[in-house]
């Protein structure tokens, strides 16, 4: 009995000095306060949505009047089929018009006219501190505004998730074998199978494992190469598409991540971009790929990454118009 009016006593004033709901960061008040910017999110940024679950699993960010929309490709990607809402209307049958694996964007083409892109004149580097503004939750035909600060300088991110074949190596007697395939990977897709002597790799031999773990350093996840094998007395000329390793084996947990939610909540590539804006932004993997804008609608980049709890990673407003117009150019 004492224990529990000990605790009962402790958390009643904690609980009589919490903010009313309407003061929260989600109330109306705030949300009140951030309604200008709300207007940018609903005209210039897209949602995605699983044709499957009629759920929202990504956004966009509306980059031209005529229905081009930049988004994260590894997530899009994962899902086989999607519409696209900008503003209050619905667009069915997007396209994928082109893609960069560097900066993980992929851009997505609505049939639209007289949409709202955001303005890349306005991007400019901002001073640590600056508040910024990200959708936030959606309902059907509106954006939840959230806020944040930049917390950091822009700044390369390294890393990133190498290129792998997907299987399992043997040495023996001075010879390569494929021990083991991974399903679904690119050496699966183009017919590998355990036992298959490897002979060269692009015209070059390869006779262990380190010359090829070597070569493959070199290579993005995207490219081809091209095998020569035997399969007992056969000799085999085959293409493999390279994959990214967290997408066929996933990326191993830290402590932090399992604290932010791990894979249901961060990005699954965060990590490897030439150059990122950081913000201090409770977002997570589904409410990525959308427009940042400052308090006073200045368009300033692209969230690419949900990186933990309260960090998040945006493509700097300079570097995506540059992206796009390289986009742009691709056949």
């Amino acid at each position: 009995m004492r224990i529990f009016i000990f605790i009962f006593a402790f958390l009643l004033p904690l609980a009589a000095n919490s903010l009313p709901s309407e003061k929260r960061k989600n109330g109306p008040l705030i949300q009140d306060a951030l309604s200008p910017v709300q207007v940018s999110l609903q005209e210039s940024s897209a949602v995605f949505y699983n044709n499957e679950t009629s759920k929202a699993f990504l956004y966009g960010t509306v980059v031209s009047d005529d229905g081009l929309i930049m988004t994260k490709a590894s997530e899009i990607e994962e899902v086989e089929s999607y519409y696209v809402r900008v503003g209050t209307k619905k667009f069915r049958d997007p396209i994928v018009v082109a893609r960069n694996d560097v900066w993980d964007v992929m851009m997505i083409k609505i049939v639209a006219q007289g949409l709202k892109p955001v303005d890349f004149s306005q991007a400019k580097d901002l001073p640590h501190g600056t508040w910024v503004v990200s959708n936030g939750a959606t309902e059907r035909r509106f954006r939840r505004p959230r806020a944040g600060i930049i917390s950091a300088n822009k700044r390369e991110i390294p890393g990133g998730s190498p290129a792998v074949l997907g299987v399992g190596l043997k040495e023996q007697d001075g010879d390569l074998f494929i021990d083991n395939v991974t399903e679904d990977s690119g050496a699966a897709l183009a017919g590998l199978k355990k036992g298959d002597k490897l002979l060269k790799v692009d015209g070059s031999d390869i006779r262990d494992r380190d010359d090829l773990i070597t070569y493959l350093k070199e290579k993005s996840p995207g490219d081809k190469i091209k095998l020569v094998l035997t399969r007992g007395s056969e000799e085999l000329n085959l293409e493999v598409e390279l994959m990214a390793r967290h997408k066929l084996y996933g990326k191993g947990a830290t402590r932090n991540d399992q604290l932010s939610g791990g894979e249901a909540q961060q990005s699954a590539r965060r990590t490897g971009f030439p150059m990122v804006l950081q913000h201090e932004t409770m977002l997570n993997r589904n409410t990525v790929g959308g427009p940042v804008f400052t308090l006073n609608n200045q368009f300033v980049g692209m969230n690419i990454a949900a990186v933990n709890r309260v960090e998040a990673f945006a493509i700097p407003g300079q570097e995506l118009s540059e992206l796009l117009a390289e986009l742009r150019k691709e056949p």
